[in-house]
């Protein structure tokens, strides 16, 4: 799956702050600070006003690149996307908005959480998460966040009971209750079951693990799998089953891979169709049959197969198999699988 680079945990409002005050000389540093506590509310509203409207002028831009598209064009009359698709901070935005953080997306896999209270963290854009299965079973996401100055809980993979902020020791059970909240005695207005882990719906299909960032749906675990399965793979999800995914695929090894580049950057080079594969992938293009190289494209899911033999392709690893199927989850989830023809 590609990783994206781009984008930071720290919530916008401390970054403004950070910002405005990192530069400021050591010896103004006292008289800035009373100030921000004499006239704190008009300092955070300026400050939010000032986030909206950059916020809105950042969509209006990359709105306006969107509308450069045209697919009415004929694919014999198209041409590659204006360099501004690919290096636009406000339309990177945007894609986070409306392509990453809508729908599933693919962050692990089962044998990660297969114990209660085992979990694993990442991130996506500028979301940090955690994915975990409590002590009845049941697999949970949330933000990977305190509630209280917004934190980082966890971090890596592993076995716990709860998590503790590092920060100010507030403690949340592996449902996302908070349970410890510390120094808050005589705090008024102060409702511990309204201040949880902020919840993401999660979800399993064959061996992935699957959580949805999207603030409109029910932030909780899916049962109905066939439902999941339909929804972040349209009508491949019975063809995917039977010839790519299959439950009983174990964990053998993960390598990560930092690519210097603008996602679409490498799916586009996923995507060529083989068009790469003579030049760039010698090795791999001796055990295929490039003629029958062949693409299909559907609704959310791009399967590209090809012919060929079983080869050595790694010092490792053996590619065993008559057929090569490569499946692209929209936006950035890939699976190779080398397959024998019935």
């Amino acid at each position: 799956m590609a990783r994206l680079l781009q984008g930071s945990s720290i919530s916008s409002s401390y970054l403004v702050e950070f910002e405005k005050t990192k530069n400021i000389p050591s010896r103004n540093f006292s008289s800035y600070f009373v100030h921000r506590t004499r006239n704190p509310k008009r300092i955070r509203n300026r400050y939010r006003s000032s986030l909206a409207v950059s916020s809105s002028l950042q969509k209006e831009e990359a709105q306006a690149l969107v509308k450069q598209f045209d697919p009415q064009i004929p694919i014999e009359e198209a041409f590659t996307p204006p360099s501004s698709w690919y290096t636009d901070p406000s339309f990177y935005s945007l894609e986070l908005e409306r392509v990453f953080f809508r729908g599933w997306q693919a962050v692990g896999y089962t044998e990660q959480i297969k114990h209660p209270r085992q979990y694993f963290t990442g991130r996506l854009g500028n979301i940090e998460f955690v994915v975990c299965r409590d002590d009845s079973g049941n697999i949970r996401a949330f933000h990977n966040v305190c509630r209280h100055h917004a934190s980082l809980l966890a971090s890596g993979n592993g076995e716990k009971s709860c998590f503790v902020c590092p920060y100010h020791g507030w403690t949340y059970g592996l449902d996302g209750r908070l349970l410890k909240a510390t120094r808050i005695t005589g705090i008024k207005n102060f409702k511990v079951n309204e201040m949880g882990l902020v919840p993401l719906r999660a979800a399993v299909w064959g061996p992935f693990v699957l959580i949805n960032f999207d603030k409109g749906s029910l932030a909780q675990q899916e049962s109905d799998t066939d439902a999941v399965g339909a929804e972040w793979l349209g009508s491949t999800k019975e063809i995917l089953s039977s010839r790519i995914i299959e439950s009983s695929l174990s964990f053998i090894c993960r390598r990560e891979y930092t690519i210097e580049c603008n996602w679409k950057v490498f799916c586009d080079n996923y995507l060529d169709g083989g068009y790469h594969v003579p030049y760039a992938h010698k090795g791999l293009a001796s055990g295929l049959e490039l003629e029958s190289y062949s693409s299909t494209v559907h609704e959310k899911v791009s399967i590209q197969r090809c012919g060929g033999d079983s080869i050595k392709s790694e010092p490792d690893f053996d590619r065993l198999g008559s057929e090569a199927l490569y499946a692209f989850v929209y936006p950035n989830f890939m699976i190779n699988r080398m397959t024998r023809i019935s």
